[in-house]
């Protein structure tokens, strides 16, 4: 029965090295990109001069956006996903990518001191399409919040965009702050709602066999998809075993939170102190 109990937690442990759930972490390095951008938004709000998006994070050099959210979107794909859900998100990543390579177009100008001007004014209206595209408005789609990283992600690059614009004498800094408000308060709600969705967690452990000679508990911890997290056999026999599973559930709780959910609040919390 022993051999049975380990058996189950491999088979479990390969579960959880092959679940969606693990790719969590794209989810954080997409919003983790939008706490990058707004630090840099924030420096060149204080010093007030310089191009922002001269900085290599925009140019053909830095972060790929496009690949970052297209990752981030897999890794939601073991949620009931509609097809025609699915139609808007690819459209969303075709308009991410047009606004992408522009960004990269105009750093590159810009970091020649030669910013193509036309081509700034032409970012603001695609950023403008990107944030309030019908993949991310809950008219559309019912689980829109899912995308919340990507969101983070983009209102940043948004925020960037009217950074250079205040830089090049275009809009004041309180056009700035005021949209990053805005931006704030959309992504707050979404996070409210993926916070509600992806909580809680499901813990437990299957009783032991009563014909067993050995007590032995499989212990889980699984996402509210029915994702497992984390699993240990507990023996009460042995001293520390529970303690063990206490700490490793609580770690893998604190990973889960920490991968799904702090860095866009980080987001939230730079775009409201700009």
């Amino acid at each position: 029965m022993k051999l049975q109990k380990l058996l189950l937690s491999v088979a479990i442990s390969s579960c959880i090295a092959l679940s969606p759930a693990h790719a969590t972490e794209q989810e954080e390095e997409t919003a983790s990109i939008g706490e990058l951008i707004l630090d840099k938004a924030k420096s060149k709000l204080i010093s007030g001069f310089g191009s922002l998006l001269a900085d290599a994070v925009f140019g053909s050099g830095g972060p790929q956006y496009v690949m970052l959210s297209e990752a981030s979107l897999q890794a939601i794909q073991d949620r009931v996903r509609e097809e025609i859900v699915r139609d808007a998100e690819y459209d969303f990543i075709a308009e991410f990518r047009s606004l992408e390579s522009s960004m990269e177009h105009y750093a590159d100008t810009a970091s020649h001191s030669q910013p193509d001007l036309a081509l700034l004014t032409a970012l603001l209206v695609k950023s403008e399409d990107v944030i309030n595209h019908r993949a991310l408005n809950y008219r559309y789609n019912d689980d829109y919040f899912y995308m919340a990283d990507t969101y983070a992600l983009a209102a940043s690059v948004s925020i960037a965009i009217y950074t250079e614009r205040h830089l090049e004498g275009y809009i004041s800094k309180s056009v700035v702050s005021t949209k990053a408000h805005t931006l704030a308060n959309t992504l707050e709600n979404m996070l409210r709602k993926k916070k509600s969705a992806d909580l809680p967690l499901r813990s437990g452990c299957e009783a032991p066999d009563p014909y067993d000679q050995v007590v032995e508990y499989a212990c889980w911890l699984k996402d509210p998809y029915g994702n497992y997290l984390a699993s240990y056999v507990v023996e009460p026999q042995y001293p520390g075993d529970s303690e063990y599973w206490d700490n490793l559930k609580g770690r893998k709780e604190a990973e889960y939170k920490r991968t799904k959910f702090d860095k866009i609040q980080s987001v939230i919390n730079k775009l409201r102190n700009l």
